[in-house]
């Protein structure tokens, strides 16, 4: 039964399926970590490559520098301070929730709004944590491959430098990049349920702590191997689009 997906009835809602409660949770998680999770690895690969390649730009040696300063922070360190900063100094953005409460679920201008406007600290806190650890990679691997031979044939040779910068050293930095994505999907999981809890947003993390406190087995159950095969399918599919960057690397 839990290889079809199976977990029986939540011991806390029941007769509500395990099944259920997690298919009406699952898709705020997904949304929150591929937002945060594109959105970290483009912007910090990106601002890296610039950085490693423009090493005398002060804009960007100014960006490694908060960079590094954000990177060591956990996530729940990061999710109080943009709650208290935007949530009672500087009132602007809704602390909790996943939409304005009493608002019909009917995808109108007003309710995508809602869910916009909700979904941006969360966000946020998971995406300037990880951003500086992509940053920072990205520079010391474009640092190293600008020495290359290769890179230097190509700048005496009068190639424009936004071609060398994205067909010769982007491309080539980008493959351990995707590696480190693959290897900590399960980590910004992790950071997802912290955030969940400290917004109170209606995800999966969040239905997995109330679970825990109210001693929920089968829907602890549930959750640990959805999250489970969900980071094994996303390392998968990383995995398969390795050829695309890397010609060496071929599907046999």
């Amino acid at each position: 039964r839990v290889a079809l997906g199976d977990f029986g009835p939540s011991l806390s809602a029941f007769p509500t399926p395990v099944s259920v409660l997690i298919g009406r949770a699952l898709p705020w998680t997904v949304s929150l970590l591929v937002i945060s999770t594109v959105l970290t690895w483009v912007l910090g690969n990106l601002l890296g490559g610039l950085a490693g390649y423009y090493r005398r730009n002060r804009t960007l040696r100014f960006a490694g520098l908060l960079a590094m300063a954000f990177h060591p922070i956990p996530y729940y360190i990061v999710a109080f301070l943009l709650l208290i900063v935007f949530g009672y100094l500087w009132p602007v953005l809704p602390i909790s929730g996943g939409y304005k409460m009493n608002m019909a679920r009917d995808w109108s201008w007003e309710f995508v709004g809602s869910l916009l406007s909700h979904g941006i600290l969360p966000v946020c806190s998971l995406a300037l944590v990880g951003l500086g650890g992509w940053f920072m990679g990205m520079r010391s691997l474009v640092s190293n491959i600008v020495t290359e031979d290769y890179v230097t044939y190509a700048e005496l040779g009068g190639v424009k430098r936004g071609r060398i910068l994205g067909s010769y050293v982007m491309r080539n930095a980008l493959v351990p990049q995707v590696t480190g994505l693959a290897m900590s999907l399960g980590a910004i999981f992790n950071g997802a349920i912290i955030t969940e809890q400290v917004f109170g947003y209606p995800g999966v993390g969040t239905l997995l702590v109330s679970a825990v406190h109210v001693g929920d087995y089968s829907l602890v159950l549930g959750i640990t191997t959805v999250s489970i095969v969900a980071v094994s399918l996303a390392v998968l599919l990383i995995d398969l689009l390795y050829p695309l960057l890397d010609p060496r690397v071929k599907a046999r």
